[in-house]
């Protein structure tokens, strides 16, 4: 039998990465320095009789910068690190050895670099051991750090986020406008037409990662040798994004497709955006953006301690309208053909709403104060012609008064549209201001 052989001796290392060199990301540094703060704070963390923080969770897509973000947090805090990554995540001896040598150069920190890893044991699909690991942090000498990082959050078990482990959790989302800008004047330090609209590139390449970009750059400058041109055009470079984000070459067509998109897309949240300003008072918009998170174009965020949550039927009935805005605005600005699959979510959170409304919350008008949620665990068909009828007139009454509505505020739609063009981003200041004159008071239709 060969003997097993064992990893590499732990060694210490001096993070050379500050803040300054990562392009993008303030919030996340904000966040980080923040979080600094408070370790280097003992005297406050007492009164509070909190004890030190053990450690922190940066998650986010692959290639965003989760790793040199940890970097540069361990040399702000002013400490040396450990760090463990790929097979090493499975070897708790090994694992354990480091925090061992880690007691010995505190402060410090140690970095476990994509816990969500996955492996393969005798053929079978494994995670790390996230209970072992816990463990470890949680008997870890004060004065030792850990920064983890990962791609999914879900994929990480919660007994390694529960207090006295990985105590902070930091999400950093894809590259903001100020990295993607970074990247691009990087590829244009190669021989380029000066011509280049680096506002519209920017645009273009909205949710792709680093890796992304630099394989941009690398097929801009072959797509110029294989077509024996001397530098890198516009159109070289619209090329190279749609191969990388749609998998084959589009063409010129569906490049101006891909302009009215962002278009129909800024016009979709505008509407999303002031009809909820006006339907939603007492529900804060934070901002409005047309960058993608996950796999929407765009999206309203909402301050999250502003939620209702016990709802009225005013309030149901408003939120299906500004669910409903986006499609409204949508064909308003492109007719019939701009109907597409990018407002299945909104429209199927609106038609649960309305369903919810009357057959759980006792609000339709005709049908009174009911809950089938019980019943219908026997009787999947109990007033199903009904709850049809009363469903498609709340729906025809949302649609009615959307449209109504999108009509009448055309304007400022229109106006905060071509602002989210322009910054991919508006808070919620610039929307108070547009909108702040605007005030509405309408009733319920009667017929719900």
């Amino acid at each position: 039998m060969t003997k097993k052989s064992r990893p590499e001796t732990p060694h210490i290392l001096t993070p050379n990465i500050d803040f300054q060199d990562i392009v993008g990301h303030q919030a996340a540094i904000k966040r980080l320095k923040s979080i600094i703060k408070i370790i280097q704070n003992p005297k406050a963390l007492e009164r509070f009789h909190t004890p030190q923080p053990k450690g922190l969770l940066i998650y986010g897509p692959q290639s965003v910068g989760k790793s040199m973000l940890a970097k540069a947090f361990t040399k702000a805090l002013g400490r040396h690190y450990f760090e463990i990554s790929g097979s090493k995540l499975f070897d708790i001896a090994y694992i354990k050895e480091v925090y061992e040598t880690a007691s010995k150069h505190t402060p410090c920190v140690v970095i476990l670099e994509d816990i969500d890893i996955q492996g393969l044991l005798q053929g079978t699909i494994t995670y790390i051991s996230f209970a072992d690991i816990a463990k470890i942090i949680e008997r870890s000498k004060s004065g030792i750090f850990t920064i983890a990082t990962a791609e999914n959050l879900d994929a990480v078990a919660p007994v390694l986020t529960d207090s006295g482990k990985l105590d902070f959790l930091l999400e950093v989302t894809r590259l903001d406008k100020g990295a993607r800008r970074f990247f691009i004047e990087k590829i244009l330090t190669m021989p380029h037409d000066t011509d280049i609209n680096i506002e519209r590139i920017v645009r273009y390449i909205t949710g792709m990662s680093a890796m992304d970009l630099e394989r941009l750059g690398h097929m801009a400058a072959l797509s110029v040798i294989e077509q024996e041109k001397d530098k890198i055009t516009e159109d070289i470079l619209i090329e190279q994004i749609n191969i990388i984000k749609y998998g084959d070459k589009i063409e010129n067509k569906l490049i101006k497709n891909l302009e009215d998109e962002i278009k129909i897309t800024a016009h979709h949240e505008a509407a999303h955006a002031v009809l909820s300003y006006l339907l939603l008072p007492n529900v804060k918009i934070e901002q409005v953006t047309i960058s993608p998170r996950s796999k929407m174009l765009g999206f309203v965020s909402y301050n999250a301690e502003d939620q209702i949550s016990n709802v009225t039927k005013e309030d149901v009935f408003n939120d299906i309208c500004v669910l409903l805005a986006g499609q409204t605005s949508k064909v308003k600005l492109g007719g019939e053909k701009a109907m597409d699959s990018g407002a299945v979510d909104d429209l199927s959170q609106a038609s649960l709403q309305a369903y919810t409304a009357i057959t759980n919350l006792g609000m339709d008008k005709e049908l009174g104060f009911i809950n089938l949620e019980g019943i219908t665990n026997f009787d999947n068909f109990f007033l199903s012609d009904h709850i049809e009828k009363r469903f498609l007139v709340w729906m025809d009454e949302a649609k009615k008064r959307t449209k109504k509505l999108v009509d009448a505020q055309w304007d400022n739609i229109t106006k905060l549209a071509h602002q989210l063009i322009e910054k991919e981003i508006v808070e919620s200041q610039e929307i108070e201001a547009l909108l702040q004159n605007e005030k509405i008071s309408l009733k319920l239709p009667t017929v719900i």
